[in-house]
């Protein structure tokens, strides 16, 4: 009987799948098929692999994965073994969508590195309590972190990354194993344990001999410290023509300043600035060219909620210096501020957003740079009888680091052709001690 019909039952099959591809016909067509359950794998895949199959991806994808689901997992497998770089991309996307952590746990072990990546990423998918998501109450994350702790030594370099970002979304379960893989080893684990626990815990989950051995390393590597650029793609930063760093750091009231590279202090800055602003810590950099930059989201001086203060800070660094500046840059449509002060007096302080034009931050007039940026762009300079406001708010947007280098110095222009002195530092500003000390994370050094 079985034979008899499989011809017409494969029929159904294709037909219900050419059937995806109709918006009308879509639903029937997903319920015929989740019905066909194991049978519709192996034709389902065969249509996501065809290089001219008129049916979106996406729609086998979500039949796969969410009408037909564990069922399909073996063969999903063997599919993910096979074929070229794009083929295997597709399977993969079904395959870390299935949802099966047990299944996940076995292939964390198959010899294939792209089926080890996979299953790592799907247990991600099912099993991540990062962002708030609740734990997974089908999955025994215990189990889940034994298996994947061997990875962190996997000869493929990209399974082992993805390995130590799925442990650092476990949650705090991975502390203790982590902390065992520091004591005990293996060696080759040892590195990226301490990255995930710094990631999951912070500096506080580090043993005292971790910390140790991070500050030294630290140390270390400021002894040979290379200027690079401090681009967070949202950059808030003071600049001082001085080489005084003590004097700027005790002027800012910054305090538990330990030494930072140019590396750090990027990614931390890149840290601070994303995902909502961090006002409690800045890296300072050692004397670069004659100037000393502060860097942070506490810096902006256009920041509704730091602006009066930034104006109070810059203009007391300005009286000890002679000049000091602050600046906000925005990419993609973020927005650009500056404040320029000098002996005390704000020469000029402007801010401009794509919401918002900026006004309430205005002081001064014009700088000289403002207007010839504006007869670069063939506009009419900014103060001037017909200059065209929004014309001008759309060239200010991206004016920042070209005002910061024209006046002293741009943080993204940095490099090896600058001259230090000195190491740089990273701080906790007042902030911190009035509302708390800021998450730490794991950051390159």
């Amino acid at each position: 009987m079985g034979s008899r019909n499989s011809a017409p039952e494969k029929e159904t099959v294709v037909d219900a799948i050419k059937a995806l591809a109709d918006p009308g016909l879509r639903e029937a067509a997903r319920e015929r098929l989740a019905a066909r359950g194991g049978a519709a794998v192996g034709p389902l895949l065969d249509e996501l692999l065809s290089a001219d199959s008129p049916v979106p991806h996406g729609q086998i994808e979500f039949v796969l994965a969410k009408r037909i689901g564990p069922v399909a997992f073996d063969e999903v497998l063997a599919a993910l073994v096979t074929g070229d770089e794009e083929s295997r991309r597709r399977v993969s996307r079904v395959f870390v969508s299935l949802h099966t952590v047990d299944r996940y746990v076995e292939a964390l072990s198959h010899p294939s590195a792209g089926v080890r990546k996979s299953a790592a990423y799907g247990i991600q998918n099912a099993c991540s309590v990062a962002f708030g998501r609740k734990p997974n109450p089908d999955a025994d994350y215990a189990l889940v972190i034994d298996a994947l702790t061997p990875l962190l030594a996997d000869p493929d370099p990209d399974v082992a990354q993805r390995a130590e970002w799925v442990l650092t979304m476990l949650g705090p379960g991975v502390v203790e194993r982590m902390r065992r893989v520091r004591v005990h080893g293996p060696g080759k684990m040892r590195s990226r344990a301490l990255s995930v626990l710094a990631a999951v815990g912070g500096e506080e989950a580090l043993s005292p001999a971790d910390r140790a051995a991070v500050e030294r390393l630290i140390r270390i590597k400021v002894l040979d410290d290379r200027a690079q650029s401090l681009d967070t793609c949202s950059t808030s930063w003071i600049a001082v023509p001085t080489g005084d760093q003590r004097g700027i750091v005790e002027a800012l009231d910054l305090f538990e300043a330990r030494p930072a590279t140019f590396e750090l202090g990027l990614n931390i800055g890149m840290h601070d600035s994303h995902d909502g602003a961090e006002y409690g810590r800045v890296y300072v950099t050692p004397e670069v060219d004659g100037w000393t930059l502060v860097l942070g989201p506490w810096c902006n001086p256009v920041d509704p909620e730091r602006a009066e203060d930034v104006l109070r800070v810059v203009t007391e660094l300005s009286r000890r210096y002679g000049r000091a500046q602050a600046y906000y840059f925005g990419e993609q449509g973020g927005g650009a501020g500056w404040l320029v002060v000098e002996d005390g007096t704000v020469v000029r302080r402007f801010g401009s957003y794509w919401s918002d034009d900026g006004a309430r931050f205005t002081v001064g007039e014009p700088l000289p740079e403002e207007r010839a940026a504006c007869v670069e762009e063939g506009i009419t300079p900014v103060g001037d009888p017909g200059a065209d406001d929004e014309e001008w708010a759309d060239l200010a947007a991206y004016l920042s680091p070209q005002l910061a280098d024209q006046l002293g110095l741009s943080p993204m222009d940095l490099g090896p052709q600058n001259t230090l002195r000195g190491v740089g530092a990273v701080a906790l500003t007042p902030y911190a001690r009035e509302h708390g000390r800021p998450y730490t994370g794991a950051y390159a050094i």
